[in-house]
């Protein structure tokens, strides 16, 4: 990523400056040091606001130019479209390498607000620090909300100051959706949705009663932004209404991805006779005749772990140069109340060092929970893998 960024000076604290390992390309420099260069640092401001990565199935992560303009778009409806004041306090548990932690600092910071940032015992503890911190914006992923449920601490009245709180990341179940407004009724919820292409979030949904009495297993992504577009893609032929892969168009729609064309060709096109520029999500959603979308799942193997965009593919990148030419297949799996990563191999080998390998070169929520040997892969009657038989192995002990 430091690479592929251009990278070439890197801050940081004076107590972690040696534990910095870099090629002498890069130069680490700790706040001492930047302090004594500020004043002959020429800074160049260009078009973006901030470039995040995001997960690529060869293992190589694909690079998010965010813009400046798409960032004020989706600044600026936030602070319209939600009642934020100066007395606010705002939860900030999100990483600063996970877009959402954008909305936490300049979301917040415009309102003239507080922002609280928590201990890292604080998203065990989440009601507590709620209550010591007198939090009253809450954003969330929903895998932390269903941590807490499932810690039977998601108890009515459990957080009474909370006004507004807001999820995103991945997809709200409404079986969590429900047990959140019943612990939190003073609070006015909300279902964000929006890949890191669109900034931070696109779309929205309120929790209200009719959504957490209707029949959807999932909570829907709800409408676009005001001056965003949403079609849904079938045989490539565009629709306002139907189910077929979500696309997207607006303000907040970015250029392309750093220096990689051939991924921007696939996932960005002009059309219609306007040339709309489109972001093709690879969500399939069901767009109802009132214009909300309503997610039923990925036209590819990509899924969520905690918020994360995560390719199983880039798990087998790492582990293919260790199996002596075996073969390797990772499969997102419903295990122990939550979605995990379970590799498969078709040889013989000792795990320790691959998950030493997996430690080193992947983030902790893209370590498989279990890597299972088994004697040869399922395949389907046209030769394709057999992902759903992987699963239902997997599920199987």
């Amino acid at each position: 990523m430091l690479d592929r960024a251009a990278v070439r000076t890197v801050l940081c604290t004076s107590e972690h400056a040696s534990s910095v390992s870099l090629p002498p390309s890069f130069k680490v420099v700790d706040e001492h040091a930047f302090q004594a260069l500020a004043p002959i640092v020429e800074v160049h401001v260009g078009p973006e606001a901030y470039l995040m990565f995001t997960s690529g199935s060869t293992g190589v992560p694909k690079g998010v130019p965010v813009g400046r303009a798409q960032l004020a778009a989706y600044l600026g409806h936030v602070a319209r479209a939600f009642p934020f004041t100066n007395t606010d306090r705002f939860t900030q548990f999100f990483a600063l390498s996970f877009d959402l932690s954008v909305h936490d600092l300049f979301v917040c910071w415009g309102a003239g607000a507080c922002l609280c940032v928590p201990p890292s015992d604080a998203v065990l503890r989440a009601v507590s620090y709620v209550r010591e911190q007198r939090i009253s914006v809450w954003f969330s992923v929903p895998s932390q909300v269903a941590l807490m449920r499932r810690m039977r601490s998601l108890v009515p009245g459990c957080m009474p100051g909370l006004r507004l709180a807001f999820f995103c990341g991945e997809a709200l179940s409404t079986v969590v959706a429900r047990s959140w407004c019943h612990a939190v009724p003073s609070a006015a919820s909300y279902n964000l949705y929006g890949p890191t292409e669109t900034t931070i979030a696109i779309a929205v949904q309120p929790l209200t009663s009719a959504v957490l009495d209707g029949t959807d297993e999932v909570v829907p992504l709800g409408r676009v932004f005001p001056g965003h577009h949403a079609q849904v893609l079938n045989d490539d032929m565009p629709s306002l209404v139907g189910e077929g892969e979500l696309v997207l168009a607006g303000p907040q729609v970015n250029a392309g991805y750093l220096n990689d064309e051939a991924a921007t060709e696939r996932c960005f096109h002009s059309l219609g006779p306007d040339e709309v520029r489109w972001y093709r999500t690879g969500d399939r959603v069901r767009m109802d005749a009132d214009g909300v979308m309503h997610f039923t799942g990925r036209m590819d193997d990509q899924v969520k772990l905690n918020g994360h965009r995560v390719e199983p593919g880039e798990v087998d990148a790492v582990l293919q140069p260790l199996l002596n030419g075996g073969n390797t297949a990772t499969v997102a799996v419903e295990l122990e109340g939550g979605l995990r990563l379970v590799t498969f191999i078709d040889v013989p080998a000792d795990t320790e060092p691959m998950f030493a390998a997996l430690r080193s070169r992947l983030p902790e929520h893209m370590v498989p929970a279990r890597i299972i040997q088994v004697e040869a892969f399922p395949y389907g009657p046209h030769g394709k893998l057999d992902r759903k038989a992987l699963i239902t192995l997997a599920q199987n002990g």
